[in-house]
């Protein structure tokens, strides 16, 4: 079964309801779509059991300890990235980029004591990953997936919105307690760049990046109780230069988890300790038209390069004799080019292989602007001394 959830596209206030049948057993997936300004509010409401697969087909939510200039870290990027866009699973992360984001930072070490650059914690500690391979995420995703949980349905209303004092996402979460016991947990909203301003070592975008909370507060419903939460994210703070013309390039995650608490170790099998809350349901807001994303892999910030060799990390970005520039360019509905400029004048376009020589003499800046197929475009740039 393929969880396509995010490529559906659905008429305002529309509800689709899609019933499936697998070997007896029923899943019953919810979609409302509120579409403002070309977003896609996901809903997941995974209900029945199968009678001799996974106990409920949840969401599953991992978040991943990362940092800028850890080695090991862009495959567990790459691989995580895959699994999302590959839609075998209803999974979703965020990416904590350690050294670039202080409330990123306090999450990974304060609440999950980390010890490792790249560790993905899973559906909140339930499962906690160090093995950077494809195999090792899902298999902890398939366990997640088994897990147990208790019936509490979310939604999420996402907009962006402008007032005098303020300007930013404008948020509504619903809540359903289903059960019949009362119900407490930690209701946690997460605001992430669906394609990161911060790169990873080897100098490709993050994707789905922690920028900040906008509520994460405790929760507790009656039993059957049904329960609205408002908040509002304004960047003005932290992220001033975040306006409505990004919007489509953020994404938010409401996640709830449980008040009860579990032993867990972030260095497995027992040592860094830290309390571990399981998640028990996930609400998403994806945009339905992000912009494509597009690095610059190769030259990097601050290293020198010899005759198309990078030789070691430099002051300043060096090249001696010419360079091969090499771009990673992806969006879902792909790539239509690749646009290279350098000092504002347009020099090629690119429509596969996206590489390119640089030669020249002085200080130059290269940018780069890929297109997808849906006439988005992303830019990335890198300003270089010549020899």
């Amino acid at each position: 079964m393929k969880w396509k959830d995010d490529s559906i596209s659905l008429s305002k206030l529309e509800m689709l309801v899609a019933i499936f049948s697998f070997f007896g057993g029923e899943v019953f997936i919810y979609y409302v779509n509120f579409i403002v300004m070309k977003k896609l509010t996901i809903v997941i409401a995974l209900m029945a059991l199968l009678p001799f697969a996974y106990n409920a087909y949840s969401a599953v939510f991992a978040e991943v300890a990362s940092a800028s200039y850890c080695p090991d870290c862009p495959p567990a990027n790459k691989l995580l990235f895959e699994i999302y866009n590959e839609h075998e699973y209803p999974f979703y992360y965020v990416t904590m980029v350690g050294d670039k984001n202080e409330f990123a930072y306090d999450r990974i070490k304060n609440d999950y004591n980390f010890y490792w650059y790249p560790t993905v914690f899973i559906d909140g500690g339930y499962e906690v990953v160090l093995e950077a391979t494809k195999e090792a995420y899902i298999k902890a995703i398939e366990r997640s997936m088994e897990r147990e949980k208790p019936d509490v349905k979310m939604s999420l209303d996402v907009s962006w919105g402008e007032c005098p004092c303020q300007h930013g996402l404008f948020m509504e979460i619903k809540i359903q307690n289903n059960e019949t016991k009362p119900y407490s947990g930690n209701l946690k909203v997460y605001v992430v760049e669906i394609n990161s301003r911060w790169k990873d070592y080897e100098a490709n975008q993050y994707h789905f990046a922690f920028l900040e909370f906008a509520y994460d507060e405790n929760i507790t419903l009656s039993p059957k109780e049904e329960k609205y939460v408002y908040a509002i994210w304004d960047p003005t703070l932290h992220f001033p230069d975040i306006d409505r013309d990004d919007v489509n390039n953020l994404a938010v995650f409401a996640v709830l988890f449980n008040s009860t608490w579990h032993i867990n170790y972030a260095n497995p099998p027992d040592k860094n300790p830290f309390k571990a809350y399981y998640v028990d349901s996930l609400a998403a807001h994806i945009p339905e038209n992000s912009p494509p994303s597009i690095a610059i892999t190769s030259p990097k910030q601050n290293y020198l390069y010899i005759f198309d060799r990078e030789i070691m990390r430099f002051p300043a970005t060096v090249i001696i004799g010419s360079k091969t520039v090499k771009i990673n360019a992806y969006d879902e509905s792909g790539i239509d080019r690749v646009e290279i400029y350098v000092d504002g004048v347009l020099q090629t376009t690119l429509e596969e292989n996206y590489s390119w020589v640089w030669k020249g003499f002085g200080r130059h800046n290269l940018r780069a602007i890929a297109y997808d197929n849906n006439g988005l475009n992303a830019t990335d740039s890198i300003s270089a001394y010549l020899i």
